[in-house]
């Protein structure tokens, strides 16, 4: 959905994803994933909010590092 443009439906599918399984194997990856699409509908500070989230729960993740670096190029504080 997000290669399709269609990055409200990608940003609800990433939520559905994680909160069906929040401590899931894939929960790491939904949640990065759910903060980059949040940014890019425009909605900033609940991408930073998101991504924080992902090192806060899933800190020796790779989807963790990911968040930071998102953190960083979005200028969250």
């Amino acid at each position: 959905l997000q290669k399709l443009g269609k990055t409200s439906s990608a940003a609800r599918a990433y939520l559905e994803s994680y909160s069906g399984t929040p401590n899931g194997p894939t929960a790491p990856t939904a949640l990065l994933k759910l903060g980059v699409a949040l940014d890019g509908l425009g909605q900033s500070s609940e991408a930073c909010i998101t991504l924080s989230e992902v090192t806060l729960r899933f800190p020796a993740t790779d989807a963790s590092i990911e968040a930071q670096a998102a953190r960083a190029s979005m200028g969250c504080s």
